[in-house]
């Protein structure tokens, strides 16, 4: 066994994993993008030295002053772009932070409404003790027990006679003639057919002795119907014999715990509502920051690729191409070493173009994977799981099927869906009175939205009663 609130403390750990993955990955990517960025002024600052070399020509096709507002053009688009960079890395902080503060708000809340429920399951206790000892509660529980026995037997006999009906009524249901003449209600007000088909109809129930065959099937039929009937009339009556024990119990636990811990639980619980709801305002806001920064990062914001762009195309000039040949083509060294450094230059870009597409692929599934978490965690939340009552029934939940999440083996509803297969609450000696309140998790009431727990998945499940 695991409490679900212990699940939730991995989940949430998982997510500051992933987030503390993520930030190194941005800056590995942000530090490859450098790179890029730095190679591609390497780039334009060879080709200025080249047309240097080469000076006359240079000056007279103004490839110099092209070169030098290249790299201010590209300077002020970088610039800008990393003042947008700033702002958006403090925007992700602030919400991360907040999102902790947030979240150890929750954890707080939750121990604050453990102490608050544990303290009602001892009135509760109280209660029944005290009650247990009273000739009218003793009287109420005495009338449960009779109808309870009564119902029990009852449907014993109705159970028993679905058995007969099933094995007696075959011989009946194997007989064609017979199941013809049962099936056009002969013999009854309902039958009505022309002269001759009744009288075909009345020569085969002589032969097969109809008469006396349908009284009895019908019997066999009426009996287990009859006895359906007056078991839930007698499941009605227990009903109310165990309403009635409910209503004494839930009175008692009223009068000793007087009405500030139910005031005071309904209090917290309005505060938990808020502060899940906010939790889940701010992860939205996480998803969109992050998928800001993360493209910017990756290097697919329309600045980025517009200095790239900016660079690729003044490289594809004519007077840039034209002075490589000529470089080519003249026996001095000088301008034969600045084209193969431009050439060693353009291999590096290469591969820092491959390294940050690795990157942007790591770092896009480190993000999606912290969404699927934090979308979990939410909904852990949203159905009580992190409530006190709330465990599962075996621990892997917390562990390898985590992990098989985070290592990206199943989705987050996979994860989800195991959950609540896995998923049962504790019973605890306060339940029918909080199932006759409506109170979490029986009820989805004190200020949380969304439907009963028990919509949740799987029914809720006790383990008992009082």
């Amino acid at each position: 066994m695991v409490s679900g609130r212990q699940t939730l403390q991995e989940i949430e750990r998982a997510i500051q994993d992933l987030r503390s993955q993520e930030q190194r990955l941005l800056r590995d990517v942000e530090a490859a993008n450098r790179e890029h960025v730095d190679l591609i002024n390497q780039r334009t600052a060879a080709f200025r030295e080249l047309a240097e070399v080469r000076t006359r020509d240079a000056v007279a096709d103004g490839v110099i002053d092209e070169a030098d507002m290249l790299q201010h053009r590209v300077e002020s688009l970088l610039q800008a772009r990393q003042t947008t960079i700033d702002n958006l890395k403090a925007r992700e902080s602030e919400t991360n932070d907040r999102r902790g503060e947030l979240t150890a708000k929750a954890e707080a809340l939750t121990h604050e409404i453990e102490k608050l429920e544990k303290l009602l399951d001892e009135i509760a206790r109280q209660a029944h003790s005290e009650l247990a000892s009273e000739a009218a509660f003793q009287s109420l529980e005495k009338a449960r027990d009779q109808a309870k026995a009564i119902h029990e037997q009852a449907t014993k006999k109705a159970d028993q006679a679905e058995l007969d009906r099933q094995r007696k009524g075959q011989a009946f249901e194997d007989d064609p003639l017979f199941m013809y003449l049962w099936e056009r209600k002969y013999g009854t007000k309902d039958y009505r057919p022309y002269w001759l088909v009744r009288s075909g109809d009345d020569w085969v129930a002589r032969m097969v002795g109809y008469t006396d065959a349908r009284a009895n099937y019908a019997i066999l039929n009426e009996i287990p119907d009859r006895l359906a009937e007056h078991v839930a009339r007698l499941g009605e009556d227990l009903a109310q014999r165990e309403a009635d024990i409910e209503s004494a119990v839930s009175a008692r636990i009223n009068k000793l715990a007087e009405t500030d811990l139910i005031g005071a639980l309904a209090e917290v619980r309005g505060r938990q509502s808020n502060n899940n709801k906010a939790l889940e305002a701010i992860a939205i806001e996480i998803t969109e920051i992050s998928n800001q920064l993360n493209r910017y990062a990756e290097g697919l914001d329309e600045s980025f690729k517009q200095a790239v762009d900016l660079s690729a195309e003044y490289l594809q000039q004519e007077s840039y191409r034209q002075l490589i040949s000529e470089a080519r083509a003249t026996p001095g060294p000088a301008d034969d070493r600045i084209v193969s450094r431009i050439g060693e230059i353009d291999r590096k870009t290469d591969d820092a173009e491959r390294s940050i597409a690795n990157l942007r692929g790591e770092l896009d599934k480190a993000n999606a994977k912290r969404k699927e978490l934090i979308d979990v965690a939410a909904r852990f939340r949203r159905n009580y799981y992190d409530d006190p009552s709330s465990q599962f029934e075996y621990d892997d939940i917390a562990g390898a099927i985590l992990r098989e999440l985070i290592n990206g083996a199943i989705t987050g509803a996979d994860y989800w869906a195991r959950s609540q297969r896995r998923h049962q609450w504790k019973s605890r000696p306060a339940d029918p009175f909080r199932r006759s309140q409506g109170m979490p998790p029986f009820g989805g009431g004190w200020g949380r939205g969304g439907g009963s727990n028990r919509s949740s998945g799987g029914g809720f499940r006790t383990g008992g009663g009082f």
